[in-house]
């Protein structure tokens, strides 16, 4: 137990309460601090993100009030840089920072592929560092100050300045403080400094950067973001269409917006991360991209809209067994259109999910029970209760009693499930992500969409029910690198018609006759849905497609050319009935093709005179 540790103060860095340790304590060596801080002396002394945190707060007392979890989240960069991943990431990563090496912890949360890097050196603000002196004696490193790109101090709006203390120092082991030697009190202003426009963007950014500190979003699923990012640029008149993003005019004006900063920040402003922001997220994004993309947002008002399909949340909870039943608690929707129908998923916190179709008047569906039917089961077959007494306590079929007693294995008093429902059993979600791994681990090269084909029904229901880590689990999409090399489209144009005429004698030759149709042409000349997207790059090609495709009618009246013909092959009598069944025809055609087999009728009748 520590005889001694510092107080913290407001906003400052558990790196930098170490490092004032080691200096209040007059301590030998950095590894003596660190035998004294850890019970070890191998711990690296980071900045950002400190590791083996459990270890040090056992050897701080009690009565100060810091566990693990405290020092973690309000003393380091934590909730900054998992304030926009998933629940799991963050809890994972918590625990590799409490009680372990976190050598991985970067990777996880894709800081270390990201091209925003944090800051060479410490950095410091000089008018917080004079009210530092004033008042404490000493000065110490602010979190606010470490963020990467945030330029200016989020309270002042000054130019913060580097010190001498390097992230990346040399000895790995050490703590340094923050003091005047390599604080300068008066820092070079950088050219910028002078710029109102300049210092006030770079004032929001570290703005709204600090506030992730202390109160980071409650919206943290990847998917989660992607379709709020892409309703919310939709409803500032970026629509293209229903549901399409106008990507180019996005881009621009997030660029248009940034421009005078856009040689502050190149990691955080370049390449085309815009149009990253509002699609699927599979991935992460560094905190920076989603503070940047907030910011653009809330400079433009949004447009007026349709009211959403199921009215303004939140919305009411039909889990009967748990204690907001009926209450309003639902703040997750997804909104589908199937056709003429608008269908939405609704998901609550306790895990249960129904479905509700806009203007039906039938009861909800019920996608997803939760696991609080699970243990209600258990409990009440424990009991001894019959299946009526507890699908009635329960509220739900006798049926689903059966299925979920099943799947859960237990020993119950009424008659089991028969053999033949087990295909109606809930899938053991285990199992499936076992399969799905197995094989994407047996073919390694495979993308995700030839993964899905071998494994169809797998993917489905991961897809529908266990969506999230799904997305972690998969290939990453491999993005097509495309040409430099341009086109010469005339020639392509006479090449293409060439060809058309060319495969639409093939289709005719085709036994039985299939129809000549756009989409058959472009099949065999292995481009499909490729000429309708170039139509104004291929006028030969589009004029020859309109004099070799067929109509229906053309169609049909070939078919029955051949079916005539394979009936005087087969040496059968010519019919109009036989006809119409071996030609494929309907019982009620078009009136030309009634008549062509009205003329067959007339003379297979004038044959047998």
């Amino acid at each position: 137990m520590l005889a001694y540790f510092p107080e913290i103060y407001p906003d400052e860095l558990l790196y930098s309460a170490l490092a004032r340790y080691h200096r209040h304590v007059c301590s030998r060596s950095p590894k003596h601090t660190l035998y004294d801080l850890f019970g070890e002396t191998g711990v690296r002394a980071t900045a950002g993100l400190q590791s083996h945190v459990a270890a040090l707060s056992q050897r701080i007392p009690a009565d100060r009030g810091l566990g693990p979890e405290r020092l973690t989240k309000d003393f380091t960069l934590y909730r900054y840089y998992t304030a926009f991943e998933p629940k799991s990431v963050g809890q994972s990563v918590l625990a590799s920072l409490v009680d372990g090496p976190a050598d991985a912890v970067h990777v996880r949360l894709g800081i270390a592929a990201s091209a925003i890097s944090a800051p060479a050196y410490l950095r410091y603000c000089p008018i917080c560092l004079g009210e530092m002196l004033s008042r404490y004696g000493e000065g110490y490193w602010r979190r606010s100050h470490q963020l990467p790109g945030v330029l200016v101090c989020p309270d002042h709006g000054a130019a913060l300045a580097d010190s001498a203390a390097s992230q990346g120092a040399s000895n790995q082991h050490e703590f340094i403080a923050a003091d005047q030697k390599n604080c300068s009190p008066v820092a070079a202003l950088p050219s910028w400094a002078s710029s109102p426009r300049q210092v006030t963007l770079l004032q929001e950014i570290a703005k709204r950067s600090a506030a992730l500190l202390d109160h980071p979003p409650v919206r943290s699923r990847f998917r989660d973001w992607g379709a709020y990012y892409r309703s919310a640029v939709i409803d500032r008149g970026f629509g293209k269409g229903k549901e399409n993003v106008a990507q180019n005019l996005l881009r621009e004006a997030i660029l248009s917006l940034f421009e005078p900063i856009i040689d502050l920040i190149p990691g955080g402003l370049g390449g085309d991360w815009p149009t990253a922001m509002v699609r699927k997220h599979r991935k992460a994004f560094h905190p920076l991209r989603h503070v940047l993309f907030q910011i653009f947002l809330d400079k433009r008002s949004p447009q007026r809209r349709p009211a959403p399909p199921f009215g303004k949340g939140p919305w009411p909870c039909f889990n009967r067994l748990a204690d907001h039943y009926g209450q309003n608690v639902i703040h997750e929707i997804v909104v589908r259109h199937d056709q003429d129908r608008v269908i939405g998923r609704f998901s609550c916190a306790c895990g249960f999910v129904y479905g509700r179709e806009v203007g039906s008047r039938s009861s909800p569906r019920i996608l997803d029970f939760g696991p609080l039917l699970d243990d209600q089961i258990r409990q009440k077959v424990a009991e001894g209760l019959g299946l009526r007494a507890v699908a009635g306590y329960l509220a739900i079929d006798p049926g689903t009693v059966r299925l979920h007693a099943s799947r859960l294995g237990l020993n119950v008093p009424w008659k089991p499930l028969a053999a033949r429902h087990s295909r109606t059993l809930v899938p053991d979600r285990d199992a499936i992500r076992t399969r799905w791994l197995d094989v994407q681990q047996n073919y390694a090269d495979l993308s995700r969409r030839r993964l899905a084909l071998l494994l169809p029904k797998e993917h489905a229901w991961l897809y529908r029910h266990d969506r999230e880590w799904l997305e972690q689990h998969s290939p990453t999409a491999l993005h097509k690198k495309w040409s430099d090399q341009r086109v010469d489209w005339e020639t392509l144009d006479r090449s293409m018609a060439i060809q058309l005429r060319k495969v639409a004698r093939e289709i005719t030759r085709e036994v039985p006759p299939q129809r000549v149709t756009q989409a058959a042409l472009e099949r065999k000349l292995g481009r499909p849905r490729w000429m309708s997207k170039r139509q104004t790059k291929l006028p030969k090609s589009i004029g020859v497609l309109g004099e070799v495709t067929e109509t229906i009618d053309a169609f049909r009246l070939r078919r029955i050319a051949w079916a005539v013909s394979e009936l005087d092959r087969q040496a059968l009598p010519v019919r109009s009935w036989r006809v119409r069944r071996l030609a494929g025809l309907p019982s009620i055609a078009s009136p030309s093709v009634e008549t062509a087999l009205a003329a067959l009728e007339i003379m297979a009748g004038s044959s047998e005179v």
